[in-house]
């Protein structure tokens, strides 16, 4: 019995993986993730966009953020409100849309055109419910306390809970959503709330 071809093939893969991991953790020695030297102080095509979401007690009210929410939850709620609020509300606009969708599948007037744009409107909905639901999982398993994310028109406004503000946070949310949804970098606004 000799060494088969497979074999030889299989050690050949196996001493390069194990050079490329040698050669990897040699040339970055102390380096931190390498994602993080992207964040810079010039601009950039797809650059970590941070908006500080706190508001000191000292100060005026707070002005309104893009992310659509009742005014019930601006008026003296705490954090944990404006998520719940955030989701009852992004909750409620989609079951509006799905049942205006609805309405024209069951239009028998409707022609077979709007009918199927109805179901590819409903479709995207659906789509969008899903990966919002994903997005949000993944970034609570990354360690957040809690985050709502809006997904609309190829765009994604993310609102996650941080103690402490970290221009890493940025380069991980942005890495979830793109690789959740498809959405480009500079296409992601994140906005953090303590």
């Amino acid at each position: 019995m000799g060494i088969g071809k497979r074999q030889l093939v299989l050690a050949a893969l196996v001493v390069a993986l194990g050079a490329a991991v040698y050669l990897n953790w040699q040339f970055s020695g102390d380096n931190q993730l390498l994602a993080t030297n992207t964040v810079t102080s010039q601009k950039e095509l797809g650059e970590a966009q941070l908006v500080n979401a706190s508001v000191p007690s000292s100060s005026a009210p707070a002005e309104s953020s893009n992310a659509p929410v009742s005014s019930e939850a601006g008026q003296g709620a705490d954090a944990n409100d404006y998520f719940t609020q955030a989701r009852l509300s992004r909750q409620k606009a989609r079951d509006e849309a799905v049942e205006l969708l609805e309405k024209v599948l069951q239009d028998a007037e409707q022609s077979d055109a709007a009918k199927k744009d109805a179901v590819a409107q409903a479709a995207v909905v659906a789509q969008n419910v899903l990966k919002e639901s994903n997005i949000e999982n993944l970034i609570k398993a990354k360690g957040f306390e809690d985050c709502v994310v809006f997904l609309q028109n190829g765009e994604c406004n993310v609102v996650v809970k941080v103690k402490e503000s970290d221009p890493n946070n940025a380069v991980v949310i942005k890495d979830i959503v793109a690789g959740q949804a498809g959405v480009t970098y500079d296409k992601i606004k994140i906005v953090e709330n303590q």
